[in-house]
């Protein structure tokens, strides 16, 4: 109908719609992260450049870096949280592990040994990781190179089965013996799984405070993408052009229709693929647990990348289980969890992966000057 009209399509996949406020996907300042490592030679600077793509919860991006030429420290910004969404900051530790593991596997690709220490300062828990370089043989790796490739894919995927040795190809990445990996690819496997992120979506759009803190860190204009480089966008939704177009034409939805589109999306879209995930802790769930977390889950993501498969965070029933903790609430959701995980486990970073039907637009970043401590 659009094409009909004689609008045309611009080259990033949107109608141009002139006046309406519409704009170009990726775009601009606020993706020029992205283009790495662009013309960066100093290995430290990679090193710290890598941090800024990690994975993060709602693209909050809660990092801070220390530069220096023996090491590079990453430190947690605790003011950029996502509140009673993650009451318990289990998702903002865990971003923080992929912003790690992005940082090793940099060092390896530009000649340099990476010693990792995750909270090496006990009386300073800001200080998440100092990462120690010295000069090695240069290692690049196919996880480097999807290193500015990997996004969250919130579109539709292929709904069949998972690929013979894909479940293997992932636990041999799990290397963390205080982990498990829980996997879940089964039809009755797969329709438990969804329904019940389903009824945890419905419970996270009830919950006032909840909804109020996810909305917070939605970027709706050009604007608000060049002046924040953070949150989630319509770009990143995972919608096809016609409706990223006519989203960016229109006002900002408010908060209730932003619920209503989560959770059709979570009926629909977001619950397709070939399998969903687990990585579980012990239920002690200490913050080194997390990190590492984040860094085999980055690891995960950074090879599916690679394999032209599609990734995406699932965690509303771990948000749900956090906030059942928090508040003293019946544990609805943590016994859903602890079905999938077993009792002795707690249940910390869930997801999905598949064939999807689309490529993923990349999230704005914060540049590096803006995150140097």
């Amino acid at each position: 109908m659009l094409g009909a009209a004689g609008l045309g399509i611009a080259g990033a996949g949107l109608v141009a719609l002139p006046g309406c406020g519409v704009y170009a996907a990726e775009d601009g300042e606020a993706f020029a992260a992205w283009e790495f490592p662009g013309g960066e030679r100093i290995p430290e600077r990679v090193v710290a450049r890598a941090a800024l793509l990690g994975a993060s919860p709602h693209n909050t991006q809660p990092w801070g870096v220390a530069i220096s030429p023996a090491a590079v420290e990453l430190r947690a910004r605790f003011d950029r949280n996502l509140g009673t969404m993650d009451g318990l900051r289990r998702e903002l530790h865990i971003g923080l592990g992929c912003a790690v593991e992005n940082m090793a596997i940099a060092a390896a690709a530009v000649g340099r040994a990476a010693t990792v220490a995750l909270l090496p300062d006990p009386t300073d828990p800001a200080l998440v990781a100092r990462v120690a370089l010295t000069p090695a043989t240069a290692r690049p790796s196919a996880l480097f190179d999807a290193i500015p490739n990997r996004h969250t894919n919130r579109g539709p995927y292929l709904d069949g089965a998972a690929a013979p040795g894909l479940e293997a190809a992932l636990r041999g990445l799990q290397d963390e013996r205080s982990l498990e990996f829980h996997w879940l690819d089964s039809l009755g496997e797969r329709a438990r799984f969804r329904q019940e992120t389903i009824d945890a979506t419905e419970a996270i759009t009830g919950d006032a405070d909840m909804s109020r803190d996810s909305d917070r860190w939605y970027r709706h204009t050009a604007e608000e993408i060049v002046a924040n480089r953070d949150g989630t966008s319509i770009d990143a939704a995972g919608l096809g052009a016609s409706e990223r177009t006519l989203g960016k034409a229109g006002a900002r939805p408010s908060e209730e229709s932003a619920n209503t589109y989560w959770l059709d999306a979570t009926r629909t879209r977001h619950t397709t693929g070939s399998a969903f995930a687990i990585l579980s802790s012990t239920t002690e769930s200490t913050r080194v647990d997390q990190l590492r977390v984040g860094r085999v889950y980055q690891r995960m993501h950074l090879w599916a990348t690679s394999q032209g498969l599609g990734m995406q965070p699932l965690n509303q029933l771990a948000e749900r289980q956090d906030r059942e903790e928090a508040q003293k609430l019946e544990p609805r959701f943590t016994r859903a969890l602890a079905s999938f995980v077993g009792s002795g486990r707690r249940a910390q970073m869930l997801f999905r992966i598949g064939y999807p039907w689309e490529r993923a637009f990349a999230s704005a970043r914060r540049p590096l000057e803006w995150v140097l401590s």
